[in-house]
């Protein structure tokens, strides 16, 4: 898939000295040290802006705005800029793991039909989990071979820790990871690392991934 992109992007070190992530004919470079979430956090800024809530259309100080999942991590959503808006903590806390469509769907209803709602989405969720569907579009998925998947590990590195056991017992629940990883447009991994150390250790053969082709790693 294509994620949106600004022409003019440059995302530098701390020190504003050397670039970490910059946009050229079109592509995303991103250094294999830089962060890959922070690259579409100020992507998404730099598109849709940074103080007016998506949800309340109120304007707010930086300290008051977060970005919003449209479709939630959580239900598979990926952190890229396609997905992400500007959203006020209130509207964000109260969207909860609702997609922005069925957030507005549920603002829009009576209060006294909203406790219900609440009742069958939570219902939905789950059948959404135990029949591994996502609220994806299809054609953002493909599947891939873990061992074609390229990524750079300290192999002194500790990664059995707490969202490696969320990753576990999903899949013990469930059958199935979580949500799809994101790779480059040549493989390299740029989000879902726990999920894929987990394939790894449990001999998965496949993986859910989606391939952004306009982005790349330099090595």
């Amino acid at each position: 898939m294509i994620i949106d992109l600004s022409e003019k992007f440059i995302m530098y070190d701390e020190r504003g000295r050397n670039k970490l992530a910059w946009v050229e004919d079109g592509i995303l470079k991103l250094k294999v040290d830089a962060s890959f979430r922070k690259a579409m956090y100020e992507l998404t800024y730099e598109l849709k802006g940074r103080n007016v809530c998506e949800y309340c259309g109120k304007t707010f100080l930086d300290e008051d705005m977060t970005l919003d999942h449209m479709i939630p991590q959580e239900r598979g959503g990926p952190t890229i800029t396609n997905n992400l808006v500007p959203s006020c903590r209130e509207c964000n806390s109260k969207k909860s793991n609702m997609t922005t469509e069925q957030y507005i769907h549920y603002k829009g209803l009576r209060e006294s039909e909203k406790k219900q709602y609440l009742q069958n989405f939570k219902l939905y969720v789950e059948r959404m989990k135990e029949n591994e569907l996502l609220e994806l579009q299809e054609d953002w998925i493909s599947k891939k071979e873990v061992s074609e998947i390229l990524v750079r590990f300290d192999f002194s590195q500790e990664y059995k820790k707490s969202k490696y056991r969320k990753v576990e017992k999903f899949y013990k629940e469930y059958g199935h990871l979580p949500k799809p990883i994101l790779v480059d447009r040549k493989g390299f991994l740029l989000d879902g690392f726990i999920s894929l150390m987990f394939a790894k250790d449990n001999n998965l053969r496949n993986l859910s991934v989606m391939v952004l082709e306009n982005v790349e790693v330099i090595i």
